[in-house]
Parts: C-alpha cells; sequence; structure tokens
C-alpha cells in the first residue's frame, strides 16, 4: 500500500497461508522496502521477514484485528460499527474502510466522508474504495470532489480493477 505522496505504508498477502517464502518467483519479499511492526517485535524488515515472524508468532490463529474485522462484516448497524472500532483500535487501517461504509449506512455522513476519503488515500487502488468515497462526498454536498471519485473509480476499473457502479452514479449525478 502507498500513499499519494509514493511513501510505502503496508501490503497485501494473498494466500497467506499458502505462500512459499522461499520459492524464486517471491524472491522480492526479501527486498525493497522496510516496515516496523511493534506487534510483531520487529523493526526496519522486509515483508518476508514479517511474514515469518507472523507465521511464527500466531501460528493458524487470526491475530485480534482479523477476529473484529469478521465479526464487524458479518454484524450490521451499531453492532458492526462497534466491531470496526474494536479493529481499527488494534491497528487495521482496512477499519477505515468498512467503519466508513457503516457510518454511511447510520446516517453519520461527516464521519463516514472523513474515514472514506483518509482510506482512498491510504488504499488508492481499490475501485470500491473510490466508489463508497465518493457516494460520501455527494452525501455530503460536495460534487466536485464526488464527480473526481466516481471518475477515479471507473478509471480503475477501466485497468483491471473491480467493477462498481460508479458509471451509473457518474450518469446520476450529471442528471
Amino acid at each position: 500500500m502507498r500513499r499519494t505522496d509514493g511513501e510505502e505504508l503496508g501490503f497485501k498477502v494473498v494466500g497467506f497461508s499458502e505462500l512459499d517464502v522461499d520459492a524464486t518467483e517471491n524472491a522480492g519479499i526479501w527486498d525493497g522496502p522496510r516496515f516496523d511492526v511493534p506487534v510483531l517485535g520487529v523493526s526496519g524488515v522486509t515483508a518476508g521477514e514479517i511474514i515469518v515472524a507472523a507465521r511464527a508468532l500466531f501460528g493458524g490463529a487470526d491475530s485480534v484485528n482479523r477476529l473484529y474485522f469478521g465479526a464487524a462484516t458479518r454484524a450490521s448497524g451499531e453492532e458492526a460499527l462497534g466491531y470496526w472500532l474494536a479493529c481499527l483500535q488494534s491497528g487495521d487501517s482496512m477499519a477505515h474502510f468498512g467503519l466508513g461504509y457503516t457510518l454511511y449506512e447510520l446516517g453519520r455522513l461527516p464521519e463516514a466522508y472523513r474515514h472514506l476519503r483518509h482510506y482512498t488515500e491510504i488504499s488508492p487502488h481499490g475501485s470500491w474504495n473510490w466508489r463508497w468515497f465518493c457516494v460520501a462526498a455527494a452525501a455530503m454536498g460536495l460534487p466536485g470532489e464526488a464527480r473526481a471519485a466516481y471518475e477515479h473509480a471507473w478509471a480503475l476499473e477501466g485497468d483491471g480493477a473491480e467493477e462498481t457502479d460508479a458509471r451509473e452514479l457518474l450518469d446520476e449525478l450529471d442528471d
């Protein structure tokens, strides 16, 4: 993950349990940016070192943030809000997204807008991140910001990101 200013904030491992850290095609995890991960007790380490440390510490069990994340995705309304807040407090920045759309659904628009905007800054490559941010911006009466977010979501889709209803929402904004 990169912020819009290019700073590396983190990374995502798809298929964490199955990832072969010693495979030639995964050699890049031992180079590149370095991170501090206080929960693992490591500083200035590569993605590969983080993966190995996480496997050693957690084994096959979920971390606390993932337990809250899972509970939040199975809940709704105020219950989901509580889980998203706990997830965020346990250090999971992805919780900004879930917290944002949950706050939106609860009608707490300024808070939803704030969390969704932040999430597009730290995870700018997700089309759904931008789609939810544009919905919140539109609801806040910020049509220029909403339009830019809709267009960004739509452009990401054109580059192969997951499809959203951003094009339809952009058309509705034009009406």
